[in-house]
């Protein structure tokens, strides 16, 4: 948890955060009290302490929501970003009910309020503000950058949770109390805190886990419920109560930040989760006796009913896909010349970078054709909860814990600076998991209504003296699958192979006197796309570029009207280029996929290539490559691109950029020409 996130929370998020903890509070308190007047002789609670267990069930637990959300993909999503930062608000309220908890629990048997607060706020103040986040500032400025910390400080904060919790359990508060104060002092993110995290999660989800869960198992009794259900009546009247009302209170309250009611209703479902710690807390109830079988089985139960149906409903309900899909089109072949192109560069390392600038200087912006680039430094959520996202042109000052993340802008800065009359330049970072890295990818594209995205290729080179290695970025393959499904816009994949160009050396592409892309035409809406980027890369100075068309040898019955439209594209492509002596336009006729592979070596063969440009999809007619579906491994890349980047770089050369053009929601109901 950021304890951060409550400073920076604005006012609307408190009093939603704040009155959907109040409101259920006291409507439980005057239902409890009603019915412990009426049927006090069958509730099965014992102490003064029960009002405040019922009404323990009203906060909503960040670590529950955390988990939940992390499952069903929606922590980087508009409302699941909303539901994290509520929840860290409402756990600071329930954690100060902890307190006074363990404080009514020690009165009511020693008397000992005083002591137990004192002893408490002394251990809260000197953990979350004095001693342990100078120690761990002083840990990771002792680290260097790209090192992990030392196992000695891991081995001591460890042993440090085996010491709080064996303090607290003396003091009388809970054993589990300590150790979540000691997770709040701990700075999130790295090194320290992603190092904690990475350490000690293996060990704890899939061993101490399953066992507590185990020993919540252990304490279901479903036949003492059946056998004690007309005791357990009242208290079954008071979860209920407590249920309906946090649901219908965050239902309400939801409206305030300013979302409809059907999203209202769904953070309102979300809010209501239940999980782990409310297990947990059950049992911690029943080792003090306040509680008995029956009524812990009941509270189990219904806890995990609840959080059973709500997946599903939400899941149902909400699917952040939907939005991305659209009916305005956004491609490179529908922006007119002299409007400004939105790009959307997406950075996961210093690589990624240097391919970037590359690309855009050979997409030749011109004061007349200018690029508004948003580009986007993409970070795994690693050591903290709760996702974020900064945009640098706000938040100046902000540094955040990548290492490579300064690099990264200084040179992101220093290249608009290079070309203010043609770029203009806005960065961000995104810090999420990997998991959901192309939601953030899409909403970004969406809210700036972006007309092309870049994304590097999984896969990338690392040259290593007169050697060239490959290494794969992890999660990447993933992401660009579901950007590709999703994206509402245009989306092209770079993959750059194990040759000198594409700044991989000293001598970068964009500073070179000449190169020579080629450009493979093989017909349909992605080919179109792709064509009409080549056909702006043709207009640089240093470039020369080859359009290799491939068709079917006979005369074939395949979609006749997208063929019409290639044939229109090409035309204009022709007209517009007649007199450009670096633009080459070729025919190829082939019979099978086989035909289509020795084309494309024959054409390596006799120039050397620096780009190949080619649409995603296989074309209009499947003649065109026939048999070579069997030996993908990139489906993501199209069959043809796929076949580009996996050839040796002896065989074909140069770097490959695969073009997809939007996916619109339904293409009938676009108007001619838009």
């Amino acid at each position: 948890m950021n304890l951060t996130e409550m400073v920076k929370a604005g006012k609307k998020v408190w009093m939603v955060a704040f009155l959907g903890v109040t409101i259920p509070f006291v409507i439980t308190s005057f239902v409890f009290s009603y019915i412990k007047a009426n049927m006090g002789s069958l509730l099965q609670v014992h102490s003064a302490t029960s009002m405040i267990i019922f009404s323990s069930m009203v906060f909503t637990s960040f670590q529950v929501i955390h988990f939940i959300l992390t499952d069903v993909k929606l922590m980087s999503s508009e409302i699941g970003r909303l539901a994290l930062t509520i929840a860290v608000l409402s756990d600071f309220f329930g954690l100060t009910m902890v307190v006074v908890f363990e404080a009514f629990e020690q009165g009511e048997k020693e008397k000992h309020y005083l002591w137990y607060f004192m002893s408490s706020v002394f251990v809260i103040i000197s953990l979350l503000v004095v001693s342990l986040p100078q120690v761990v500032k002083w840990i990771n400025k002792r680290t260097p950058e790209g090192k992990s910390v030392d196992q000695n400080y891991i081995v001591a904060t460890l042993l440090t949770v085996f010491v709080i919790g064996f303090f607290t359990d003396y003091i009388g508060a809970a054993v589990g109390t300590g150790p979540i104060w000691l997770g709040l002092a701990m700075p999130n993110g790295p090194p320290m805190g992603a190092a904690i995290k990475q350490k000690t999660e293996i060990v704890l989800n899939y061993i101490l886990m399953p066992f507590a869960y185990a020993t919540v198992g252990l304490n279901t009794d479903v036949f003492a419920v059946i056998e004690s259900w007309n005791s357990l009546v009242p208290m079954f009247l008071v979860v209920l109560f407590v249920f309906f009302a946090k649901l219908v209170t965050n239902a309400m309250l939801a409206p305030f930040m300013e979302i409809s009611y059907k999203d209202s209703f769904i953070l309102s479902i979300m809010l209501s989760f239940k999980g782990q710690t409310d297990y947990f807390l059950c049992l911690h109830w029943m080792d003090l006796k306040i509680i008995e079988t029956p009524s812990f089985t009941m509270l189990v139960t219904l806890s995990t009913i609840e959080t059973a149906i709500f997946c599903p409903i939400i899941d149902y309900m909400y699917d952040p896909k939907k939005s991305y899909l659209i009916n305005i089109q956004r491609t490179i072949e529908h922006t007119m010349q002299g409007s400004e192109l939105r790009i959307l560069a997406c950075i996961y390392d210093q690589e990624s970078v240097a391919s970037l600038f590359s690309l855009l200087d050979f997409a030749n912006p011109t004061s007349s054709n200018p690029f508004k680039v948003y580009t986007l430094y993409l970070i795994e959520l690693l050591g903290r909860g709760t996702p974020m996202l900064i945009d640098h042109a706000k938040n100046t000052n902000v540094v955040y814990w990548d290492n490579n993340n300064e690099v990264i802008h200084n040179a992101i800065k220093h290249y608009a600076e290079a070309r203010t009359n043609t770029i203009t330049m806005r960065s961000f970072t995104s810090v999420t998991p990997s998991r959901t890295m192309y939601q953030d990818i899409c909403d970004m594209a969406l809210l700036y209504k972006v007309k092309f995205i870049i994304l590097p290729f999984h896969k990338k080179s690392i040259k290593d003296g007169s050697e060239f290695s490959t290494e794969v970025r992890p999660g990447v393959q993933s992401s660009n699958a579901n950007i590709l499904s999703n994206a509402p816009c245009s989306v092209g994949i770079l993959a750059c192979k194990n040759d000198d160009i594409w700044g991989t050396n000293s001598s970068p592409i964009f500073l070179r006197i000449h190169c020579q892309f080629v450009m493979l035409f093989l017909g349909g809406h992605d080919a179109r796309e792709a064509l009409s980027l080549a056909g702006r890369m043709a207009e640089h100075p240093n470039v020369s570029l080859i359009v290799f068309r491939i068709l079917p040898s006979e005369d074939r019955e395949y979609n006749k009207s997208e063929r019409k439209m290639d044939d229109g594209v090409v035309a204009c492509f022709e007209v517009q280029n007649e007199w450009n002596d670096r633009v080459v336009y070729k025919e190829v006729f082939v019979d099978n996929g086989l035909d289509t592979v020795s084309a494309l070596q024959s054409l390596n063969n006799s120039i050397p290539v620096d780009l190949w440009i080619v649409g995603r999809k296989n074309g209009i007619d499947s003649i065109l490559l026939k048999g070579l579906s069997d030996w993908s491994d990139n489906p993501e890349l199209g069959l043809i691109g796929d076949f580009l980047v996996s050839m040796d770089v002896n065989t074909l050369g140069g770097s490959v950029l695969i073009v997809q053009q939007q996916m619109l929601r339904n293409p009938e109901s676009i108007p001619w020409g838009c």
